[in-house]
C-alpha cells in the first residue's frame, strides 16, 4: 500500500485537533452531567489514549528526512508535552490538564502543518 505523500502529517493533524476539541468540551461536558459517573472513569484514560495515537504520527512524520529542525522541535515538544499532562494530571487537576493538553495539541498541529508544507513543495525549504 503507497501512501500519498504527507498522509501521516494529515493523520496527525486530524488527531490533534479531535484531542484539541476534546480537551475544550469534556470540562463543559462534566458539568452539565454531574450524575454520569462512568464518564469520570473514563475520562482518566482519553489522554492516554490520545497520547498512544498521536505518538507514532509524529514518529512515521519524522521518518522522512527534512531540512526543518522547527518540525523535530514542534512535534517531539507536542507529543512530550500531551504525555506530561497526563502523567501529572493528579497535580495540575483537570483543567490544568486540559489546558496543558492543548498547548501541545497546538504544536503538534504547527508541526504537522509546517512539514506537510515542505513534504508537498507549498512552502520553501
Amino acid at each position: 500500500m503507497v501512501l500519498n505523500k504527507g498522509f501521516w502529517d494529515r493523520l496527525g493533524i486530524g488527531l490533534s485537533s479531535i484531542c484539541a476539541i476534546h480537551c475544550l468540551l469534556v470540562p463543559v461536558a462534566i458539568a452539565l452531567i454531574p450524575l454520569w459517573p462512568a464518564f469520570e472513569e473514563f475520562h482518566a484514560y482519553t489522554h492516554l489514549i490520545f497520547f498512544l495515537a498521536i505518538a507514532p504520527t509524529v514518529i512515521l512524520s519524522l521518518q522522512r528526512k527534512h531540512e526543518s529542525k522547527s518540525v523535530t522541535g514542534y512535534l517531539l515538544s507536542g507529543v512530550m508535552i500531551i504525555f506530561l499532562a497526563w502523567l501529572f494530571h493528579e497535580y495540575v487537576g483537570e483543567y490544568g490538564e486540559a489546558g496543558i493538553t492543548l498547548i501541545g495539541s497546538a504544536l503538534l498541529i504547527k508541526g504537522h502543518w509546517t512539514n506537510y508544507n515542505l513534504k508537498t513543495g507549498l512552502t520553501e525549504r
